[in-house]
C-alpha cells in the first residue's frame, strides 16, 4: 500500500508539473513533500520532489537516462546521509534495536550471533535497498504518468524499451571506484562502497535482463517458454543477480546488441 501511495505522490508531480511547468507546480512539489516526509518517511517525502526533478530535466530536452538522473539527485543525497548516519554509534544502536524487534516479531529463530551478524549487513545495505527501491518506484511512476497522460491531453515522452536499455558506459568507474574505497580501511566509506556495488549490481543485471529480452525477441522465443525462465529467475534471486550483472558487464564491453553509436570515422567513410 505505501509502495502505490509513493507511485501516485510521483506520478501526480509528473503530470502536475508536465501541464503548468516546473517553476509553478514547485511549491506543490515543496508542500507535499514536506508533508509526506512528517507523515509517511523520509523515503516518501522524495516521491513528489523526483516527479518535479524528472520535469525539470524533460524542459530542457534531456534524453531519457538523464531525466532519471535528475530525478533520483535527491535520492541519492538522501542514501549518502544514511550512509553518515551509519557511523554514528548512538543511532546505529538504535536502528539495531528497531530491525531486531522486527525479527523478532517474525518469530525468526537462530543463533544470536548469526542473527546480529545479519542485522548489522541488512543496516549497512540499507542506502543501497532505499536507492533501488525508489528508482524502481519511479520508473512505475513514469510509466504510470505516460499512460494517464492522453487522458488529460499532455505530451509525455515514452520511456525506450526494456530490451535496448543500456545504462552510461562511464558508470562502470562507480564501481571500480567503490571497490578502491572499501580498501581505504575507513567504516563509513567501507559502507559507501558495500552500497555502491550492490545498487551497480542491480542496475548490471538489469542490463543483462534487458540482452536476455532483445535475443529472446530477436530469436522469436514464445513467450509462453520466458515464463518458466523468470519463474527460476524469482526462485534464484542469488544466482540470478550474479548471472544477469555478468551479463550486463560484458554487454557493456562488447555491446552484444550494436547499441553504441558509430565511430565518426566510420560514419564518413559511409558517407563516402
Amino acid at each position: 500500500m505505501l509502495l502505490v501511495i509513493g507511485i501516485a505522490l510521483t506520478s501526480a508531480l509528473l503530470l502536475l508539473s508536465v501541464r503548468v511547468g516546473t517553476r509553478s507546480s514547485l511549491p506543490v512539489a515543496v508542500f507535499s513533500g514536506l508533508a509526506a516526509f512528517f507523515l509517511l518517511g523520509p523515503s516518501f517525502g522524495l516521491a513528489p520532489l523526483m516527479g518535479w526533478a524528472a520535469v525539470y530535466q524533460m524542459e530542457r530536452g534531456a534524453g531519457f537516462g538523464n531525466v532519471v538522473a535528475g530525478a533520483l539527485l535527491p535520492v541519492g543525497v538522501f542514501c549518502l546521509w544514511l550512509v553518515f548516519l551509519s557511523d554514528n554509534p548512538q543511532v546505529l544502536q538504535e536502528r539495531f534495536d528497531l530491525v531486531s524487534e522486527q525479527f523478532q516479531s517474525l518469530g525468526l529463530e537462530m543463533d544470536p550471533q548469526v542473527m546480529e551478524a545479519m542485522i548489522h549487513l541488512v543496516l549497512r545495505v540499507q542506502p543501497s535497498v532505499e536507492f533501488i527501491s525508489l528508482l524502481l518506484s519511479f520508473l512505475l511512476a513514469f510509466r504510470l504518468a505516460f499512460l494517464l497522460a492522453p487522458r488529460f491531453g499532455l505530451p509525455f515522452p515514452e520511456a525506450p524499451p526494456m530490451m535496448l536499455w543500456r545504462p552510461w558506459e562511464e558508470l562502470i568507474w562507480i564501481t571500480i571506484g567503490a571497490l578502491a574505497l572499501s580498501l581505504l580501511g575507513v567504516s563509513w566509506l567501507a559502507d559507501l562502497a558495500l552500497n555502491a556495488v550492490v545498487v551497480m549490481s542491480v542496475i548490471y543485471a538489469a542490463q543483462g535482463l534487458a540482452v536476455l529480452r532483445f535475443f529472446s525477441r530477436r530469436h522469436g522465443v514464445p513467450r509462453a517458454l520466458e515464463l518458466p525462465f523468470y519463474i527460476a529467475l524469482l526462485l534464484l534471486p542469488g544466482l540470478a543477480l550474479i548471472g544477469l550483472a555478468f551479463a550486463g558487464l560484458l554487454d557493456t564491453w562488447f555491446d552484444w546488441r550494436r547499441l553504441r553509436p558509430a565511430p565518426l570515422e566510420d560514419e564518413n567513410r559511409d558517407e563516402d
